[in-house]
C-alpha cells in the first residue's frame, strides 16, 4: 500500500476497489472465482477478508477491525432488525480472498450504503470489483424487500468530488452526487486534501432533487447506523453538515461536478 498523504485520502472509499472499473475486462478466471457472504466471524476466511479492508484502507478511514468484527456476529446472532450488514469475499480455492466488499442496509431511508470495497493488487482488472460489487447491490434489493418496500431506493457512496469514477458512475448510472460538502466520520472539519461527495445511485427512486429533510435523515442513518457514531451531534463535521442544509427546501445535484 503506497504510504503517500495522498494515496491515504483516496483509499477512504469505494472508488479505489473500482478504480480500475474501466480497465475491468472480466476473462475465464472469473469462472473459478466464488462469491461468498462471511457469516461467522470467528472463521479463517473472516480473517482473511477483514485482514484484506485493513491493508486497504488507512485505520483513520475505517472501522477497527474489532468492530467490523461485531457487524457479522450481531448478524449470526440474529440481532439485526431495521439494518442489516453485508460482507463479501471473491475467492479462488485454496486461496486468500481476491476482493472484499461490505455494506449496510439502512430501512430507515431504504438505501444501502457501500461502506468498503476492496481488491488485491493481483486480482485488479480481472472484473472481480464489478461482480463482488453487484452481489451487494442485489442483497441491499433483497433487504428492501424484506423490509416491505417495492424496491430499493437508492445505493449511497462516497468518493472524492474530483473523481474520475464519480464521474463515470453518473454517466453510467446516474449518480447523482449531493449538493454538499460531505464529510465522513475519520476527516477533521476543513482538513481533508480534496472535498468529498455523498452520492446516490438510482435504483427505485429517480428523483433528481429531494427535500433537505430527507437528505438530513440519510446523513443521519449513514453517520449513526452505517458508521455507529453514537453522538453524531457531538461532531462538528455532522454538525457543519446539517448547517449547510439549513433554510433550503429542496436539494440537487451538486453544481461542481459535471
Amino acid at each position: 500500500m503506497n504510504s503517500t498523504e495522498d494515496r491515504r485520502a483516496e483509499s477512504r472509499m469505494e472508488e479505489d476497489g473500482l478504480r480500475g472499473r474501466s480497465r475491468d475486462r472480466p476473462d475465464d478466471s472469473m469462472a473459478e472465482v466464488r462469491i461468498e457472504e462471511i457469516t461467522d466471524e470467528r472463521t479463517a476466511l473472516a480473517h482473511e477478508t477483514l485482514e484484506l479492508i485493513a491493508a486497504s484502507f488507512a485505520p483513520q478511514d475505517r472501522h477497527p477491525l474489532s468492530e467490523l468484527r461485531s457487524e457479522i456476529a450481531e448478524k449470526r446472532l440474529g440481532l439485526l432488525a431495521g439494518y442489516d450488514f453485508h460482507l463479501y469475499a471473491a475467492v479462488r480455492e485454496r486461496e486468500k480472498p481476491l476482493a472484499a466488499v461490505a455494506g449496510m442496509y439502512l430501512a430507515g431511508v431504504n438505501a444501502g450504503f457501500t461502506a468498503y470495497l476492496a481488491v488485491h493488487p493481483d486480482a485488479q482488472g480481472q472484473g472481480i470489483a464489478r461482480e463482488v460489487r453487484s452481489v451487494l447491490v442485489d442483497a441491499f434489493r433483497e433487504n428492501a424487500r424484506q423490509a416491505g418496500f417495492p424496491e430499493l431506493a437508492w445505493v449511497l457512496g462516497e468518493v472524492r468530488l474530483d473523481s474520475p469514477w464519480l464521474r463515470n458512475l453518473m454517466s453510467t448510472r446516474g449518480a447523482i452526487p449531493f449538493d454538499l460538502t460531505y464529510c465522513h466520520p475519520g476527516m477533521p472539519l476543513g482538513g481533508a486534501s480534496a472535498p468529498y461527495a455523498l452520492y446516490r445511485e438510482p435504483i427505485g427512486d429517480t428523483r433528481r432533487e429531494i427535500p433537505a429533510h430527507e437528505l438530513r435523515q440519510v446523513l443521519y442513518a449513514v453517520w449513526r447506523r452505517g458508521y455507529r457514531v453514537r453522538y453524531p451531534l457531538e461532531r462538528d463535521t455532522f454538525v457543519d453538515m446539517l448547517e449547510q442544509l439549513e433554510g433550503r427546501d429542496m436539494v440537487g445535484p451538486h453544481p461542481g461536478v459535471e
